[in-house]
């Protein structure tokens, strides 16, 4: 077992005693595991996205950015963390203000939280970083779904959805349709549909093969209930019949069984490495800010609604019935805009679609949510690696706790741990899921990797 460092712990005398301290010298270990190239694996909580956006500050403050520079406290010889880093204010972020004596959540708009320009600007983000290996593999809005194909089609449609569409069918149509643009560092190679150029497609788990891993986090799943959730229930088409492929549904809930062999996939990558690791459980997502920080009773109170009306959706998008809402049904961070114009007083104006989870979605999620994490836990298990458990540690956020006598809670705001989009962790929140996969780390492989002090990195910045 390799010692990298101690730290000394000191015996404090009081009562004005002269005795010098006694100090104990403690070992410092990575155990059984070897940290040398640390890589992670996941969404937009991996890649430290927070306040609506992907920026400099977030990323530095990502949670897989601390658990390296807490891992370099054990390993000395360990690999520089690289992360495409997205210089200042990136893709722009939410910011708060005093307006008219009241704090006010702005949009980028002004030069706090305004996109990037210099360097290129974030429009040009990306584009050097393709064929480069980064450790930090997190990309805002992937699914487990779009990390690997099952099948021809799934090739076809997932390399579009990530790095883009180019139709090409002279002399009617010639037209590119952007992907993801949190994916632009990540080379995905060509669209092997023949009307998109018969390239030979890079997937995500590609990237995993390629990453010389010798330890890994994987926090993947997440958003195939998120983007269903935060959507109302609404999935994403895009019509692909010019392809032979007719409609291209995403952003529904994953299918479980398909689930369970995609996240069997991205194991087996891992381990065909060599690399060990460890997992995590997907959140309640209906435990978070987005879906709580406005409830009927809330707004019947701090705007004077008799009901809260509100339109039901069917499951694809559509509207079942117009009804008065209840507890059950919750009201999304984003109908804002629309409460304080009046929609949702009445029947004839009720909040749409697209602004509400229905109790009947709600439970959708949550069911769905239990079903990945079994998935989860069995596939982990199948391949000895540790889980942590995040879906169980949020629960215990919700009556709120202290965490080195600061209080931390899912709350918006004041919570302090949630951003200001009211889904992703602000830095001292991706400090304390640091702190999760650390403990996780350390009793499954014996390490000692000291924990990240919260209380070191912000929380909201007021005004």
């Amino acid at each position: 077992m390799k010692k990298t460092g101690f730290i000394l712990i000191g015996t404090v005398l009081l009562a004005g005693s002269c005795r010098k301290a006694e100090f104990a010298e403690v070992e410092r270990t990575h155990g059984d595991a070897d940290f040398t190239t640390y890589v992670a694996v996941g969404n937009s909580l991996t890649q430290g996205y927070q306040d609506g956006g992907v920026y400099e500050e977030g990323q530095e403050n990502s949670y897989p950015s601390i658990i390296a520079r807490q891992m370099l406290m054990v390993e000395a010889d360990m690999n520089d963390f690289r992360q495409p880093t997205i210089y200042g204010n990136g893709s722009g972020y939410m910011h708060l203000e005093y307006l008219n004596n009241e704090l006010e959540v702005i949009s980028p708009g002004d030069t706090i939280g305004t996109p990037t320009e210099e360097d290129g600007g974030w429009a040009a983000w990306g584009d050097s970083y393709k064929g480069t290996q980064f450790n930090n593999m997190g990309i805002a809005g992937i699914t487990l779904m779009q990390c690997v194909a099952l099948n021809d089609d799934e090739k076809i449609i997932n390399n579009g959805i990530l790095g883009g569409f180019h139709i090409y069918f002279p002399p009617l149509i010639d037209q590119t349709i952007p992907g993801n643009p949190f994916a632009r560092f990540m080379d995905f190679g060509g669209n092997p549909h023949p009307l998109l150029g018969g390239g030979i497609p890079i997937q995500y788990i590609d990237h995993i093969r390629n990453s010389n891993a010798t330890f890994f986090t994987c926090w993947l799943g997440d958003n195939d209930v998120l983007g269903y959730a935060t959507s109302g229930g609404i999935p994403t088409q895009i019509d692909a019949s010019l392809l032979g492929m007719g409609t291209i549904e995403y952003g529904n809930l994953s299918d479980p069984t398909a689930f369970r062999m995609k996240y069997d996939s991205v194991l087996t990558a891992f381990t065909s490495i060599g690399a060990k690791g460890v997992c995590a459980t997907i959140p309640d997502v209906t435990v978070i800010p987005y879906f709580n920080t406005f409830t009927v009773a809330g707004i019947k109170e701090d705007y004077g609604y008799a009901d809260v009306w509100i339109e039901e959706g069917d499951g694809s998008g559509g509207v079942t019935v117009v009804r008065v809402a209840t507890e059950e049904d919750l009201i999304l961070l984003t109908a804002v805009d629309d409460i304080e114009a009046g929609a949702g007083e009445s029947e004839a104006n009720p909040l749409t679609n697209g602004r509400v989870l229905d109790k009947f979605e709600v439970q959708a999620c949550r069911n769905r949510t239990i079903e990945f994490n079994n998935a989860i836990k069995a596939s982990a298990a199948s391949f000895n690696y540790p889980v942590v458990d995040m879906f169980g540690f949020l629960e215990t956020l919700k009556p709120g706790i202290m965490l080195e006598g600061i209080g931390i809670a899912p709350a918006y705001i004041s919570g302090g741990a949630f951003s200001l989009d009211g889904v992703h962790l602000n830095p001292r929140g991706y400090a304390i899921a640091a702190n999760e996969f650390i403990k996780v780390i350390n009793a499954g492989y014996g390490s000692n990797i000291p924990m990240a002090s919260i209380g070191s990195y912000r929380g909201v910045v007021f005004p």
